[in-house]
């Protein structure tokens, strides 16, 4: 097995092609045991050691994954200002890595500067359309226990029979805990919730029940309940969604959190890009 290249492995049972940006071996998660989720329940510290905080003045505002030990993958509307299409500048943000609990001071957290800012060039500000974005890190990482990095899909166009549609995945981030501020404020643990990939057919079916007219593109991938209930919220933007690859004790991260209808609504499940069709503009923006 060759690390930095893509490892092709057959789409059966659950088993999949991905691909490794990095120079050690991707996607390593920690084991741990599968509670019984209402809404979500407290991450492991390091479970997810791909995970990192972006920041901005001190203060969590979005989730990304480390692809490699210089890049950093998250959602493009993470990088808006509010105002007009007008983008967050690399020297406002930062992200820190090894992070669990963010009201305290880990003696293993630590941030890191953003070198550059890479927005995909068909992404606009409050739309969902190609919503993906990099970071450059300042500096290269060295890697340990509780950071490493993520293991991504072939691209999508390269192997026809590629899907995640009817698999459990789960999510993680440091996001609201009910969309109204009154029954639940931002999770101060690192969360993670299990999530049904919904095929975009059938999602599409559940939005237009609630009378909606979002439409779910081939780029993005629905995941939720159809009974509401469990969901990626606000602050969760550009975290990871994941699934395993087959092997054991590592996953691939398929989505990342975009957008959605409020949160954890009944046939209104949340929407994430889907990486599979972003693969050949990954590897061109990090000039692998």
């Amino acid at each position: 097995m060759q690390i930095g290249h893509w490892i092709l492995m057959l789409n059966i049972g659950g088993i999949f092609a991905y691909t490794n940006f990095a120079d050690i071996e991707c996607g390593q998660h920690k084991t741990v045991r599968n509670a019984k989720i209402v809404g979500g329940e407290d991450a492991e510290k390091a479970e997810f050691p791909w995970l990192v905080s972006i920041t901005r003045r001190g203060g969590h505002f979005c989730g990304g994954t480390l692809i490699s030990n210089r890049f950093v993958l998250t959602a493009g509307h993470c990088l808006c200002t509010g105002i007009g299409l007008d983008l967050l500048r690399a020297t406002s943000i930062k992200i820190t890595l090894s992070q669990h609990d963010l009201s305290e001071k880990s003696e293993d957290a630590y941030e890191r500067t953003i070198k550059k800012v890479t927005v995909h060039p068909d992404y606009a500000c409050n739309k969902p359309n190609n919503d993906i974005a990099i970071l450059e890190l300042g500096e290269k990482l060295v890697w340990s226990g509780s950071v490493s990095p993520a293991c991504l899909p072939v691209s999508s166009s390269g192997l026809e029979d590629y899907t995640v549609d009817n698999l459990l995945a789960t999510v993680a981030g440091w996001g609201w805990t009910n969309e109204l501020s009154s029954k639940g404020g931002r999770a101060k643990v690192l969360q993670k919730a299990r999530v049904n990939v919904i095929e975009n057919k059938q999602c599409q079916a559940w939005y237009k029940s609630q009378g909606k007219k979002t439409k779910i593109q081939l780029t993005q991938i629905c995941a939720g309940h159809e009974q509401g209930g469990i969901d990626a919220c606000w602050a969760d933007s550009g975290g990871p969604l994941m699934v395993g690859s087959g092997s054991p004790n590592q996953m691939v991260v398929v989505g990342v959190v975009s957008t959605g209808i409020g949160c954890a609504r009944p046939f209104l499940p949340g929407l994430y890009t889907r990486v599979s069709e972003y693969i050949p503009w990954i590897k061109k923006v990090i000039n692998y």
